[in-house]
């Protein structure tokens, strides 16, 4: 949901007049704003990086929004802006028409990358009714691609172990034993070798519609579990490793632990942008 921070602007009537000068017409007294959606930055722009003004022209029958029509501004955001402005309610008052301004930006600082359309965007909406609407977004930029694309495979999903660690140096990732977890099944999922550059496991078909799974990772006599993973992730390029303290500089995330940890596993996904990370205690 968007974060909005509304601030009305409220427009005071004053007649000036000297002697010898006719008194300057008052304001248009614009209606108030009783109700109506909050507007979003529309989707499709914001991956697109479409910024702008859009100015409206409104016209209202005493209660609602009769009829608009969008003067100048980049298509699909007006088109938005005339979608909110056609839910707005008044308070009663007399037909009239006047210019609504809708203003869209892009906080290039906050940058999200991302391939799924449904992560709530924390923006913030400035509303100064009737007149302006102020619109800002995090910048989203699209970033996803198919892990299996041109691989020909006997099962639609795959994991591939790029990286396997232990201590921050290389192991073969067949010395690693690897099981996955869910509320119903412990598995260990059938391992697959094309060449060193291409090799990994299946994702079994009981995990792929489950809420989170856990992650196991045996080395020698180290164990480590790491829990609540996302469904989402069970797929593309991973980096898996066990690492002791002290514990090596790349290895993922570490400055988080506790002093109390002296041994972690970890799981990075390498096909997301950055990568994203979870970490499991050794047991």
């Amino acid at each position: 949901m968007l974060r909005s921070s509304l601030v009305i602007g409220i427009l005071g009537l004053c007649a000036l007049a000297s002697f010898g000068q006719e008194a300057p017409q008052p304001a248009q007294k614009l209606p108030l704003v009783k109700s109506g959606d909050m507007p979003f930055y529309p989707q499709l722009p914001r991956i697109a990086q479409i910024e702008g003004e859009v100015h409206l022209r409104i016209t209202t029958d005493g209660l609602a929004v009769a009829s608009v029509t969008v003067e100048s501004g980049p298509p699909m955001l007006a088109k938005a802006a005339e979608e909110n402005v056609k839910t707005w309610k008044f308070e009663p008052h007399k037909p009239t028409s006047f210019p609504v301004l809708f203003s869209y930006h892009l906080d290039k600082e906050m940058v999200t990358y991302s391939c799924d359309p449904d992560i709530p965007d924390d923006g913030t909406v400035v509303l100064k009714l009737p007149r302006e609407v102020d619109i800002t977004s995090h910048l989203r930029i699209r970033d996803c691609h198919d892990p299996n694309e041109g691989l020909d495979l006997s099962e639609p999903l795959r994991v591939f172990l790029e990286v396997c660690e232990v201590d921050g140096g290389r192991v073969p990732c067949n010395k690693m034993r690897i099981r996955l977890h869910s509320e119903t099944i412990t598995i260990e999922p059938k391992r697959f070798k094309q060449s060193e550059e291409a090799q990994g496991f299946v994702v079994p078909r009981e995990l792929r519609a489950d809420k989170n799974f856990d992650l196991t990772i045996e080395m020698g006599e180290t164990v480590s579990t790491i829990k609540g993973i996302h469904p989402n992730y069970l797929k593309g390029n991973w980096r898996i490793g066990i690492d002791h303290v002290p514990f090596k500089e790349h290895t993922p995330a570490v400055y988080r632990l506790p002093d109390s940890i002296h041994c972690v596993g970890f799981v990075e996904m390498l096909w997301t942008e950055p990568g994203v990370v979870y970490l499991g205690q050794c047991s």
